[in-house]
């Protein structure tokens, strides 16, 4: 489902892929912003297709909206993609902190004293990971089969199951997607189904992140 936000909005978040997009248009619909109806603050979320393009195109987009959201994932180096993104602001003015915010770094923008940029390392800002990493901490307290998918993935790499170790993670997360009523949902589906919670302390970080960004007079 895209976004039925125009995209000649002056209110931008950019994810990495379509998987973002989706996790964050459902679980925003869990918390009553719903882009089937969408109010006029909602930002059109674009798909960059990677990080690479999504990192190349920050100068542009920084000067280009007054709001401005840049979604990533830490992955393996959150320090690292940290400094990448603030380097990039910077040549266009922006000043970040030396680290990044926990629950998410909003500062002024480009366009005037009201603009605003907002960044969110997935999945919190100050641990490395993933949108997967980030949606694991959504699957209820106490699932067991949350840990019964940790003990099948672990035991599939002994076997010679061929995903990187870097991926645990998400190789844990589709495996306990494929036991839910539906099998193998998308994570903006399984969001809708409630396969995850929506109410977790870092959904919540999540969504009080967007809500400053976007919705919010101050930061």
């Amino acid at each position: 489902m895209p976004p039925r936000v125009s995209e000649k909005s002056p209110y931008r978040l950019l994810v990495e892929g379509k998987d973002d997009q989706h996790t964050v248009i459902h679980l925003l619909r869990r918390h009553g912003l719903d882009y089937d109806a969408p109010t006029p603050n909602l930002p059109y979320i674009h798909a960059a297709g990677g990080c690479t393009p999504l990192l190349e195109s920050l100068t542009v987009a920084a000067k280009s909206y007054e709001r401005l959201g840049i979604l990533v994932d830490a992955d393996q180096d959150p320090q690292n993609r940290w400094d990448e993104i603030r380097r990039r602001l910077e040549m266009v003015g922006v000043r970040l902190p030396e680290f990044a915010t926990n629950g998410g770094t909003c500062v002024t923008g480009v366009n005037r004293p009201d603009s605003r940029i907002g960044i969110w390392l997935m999945p919190d800002n100050l641990q490395a990971g993933t949108l997967e990493t980030f949606l694991s901490r959504l699957v209820p307290p106490g699932d067991s089969c949350w840990l019964f998918a940790a003990t099948c993935t672990e035991e599939a790499g002994k076997m010679g199951a061929k995903f990187p170790k870097k991926y645990f993670s998400k190789a844990q997360l589709h495996t306990w997607l494929a036991w839910q009523a539906e099998p193998g949902m998308p994570f903006g589906t399984a969001l809708t189904a409630a396969c995850f919670a929506s109410d977790t302390p870092k959904a919540l970080d999540f969504v009080n992140w967007f809500k400053r960004l976007f919705l919010a007079n101050s930061f």
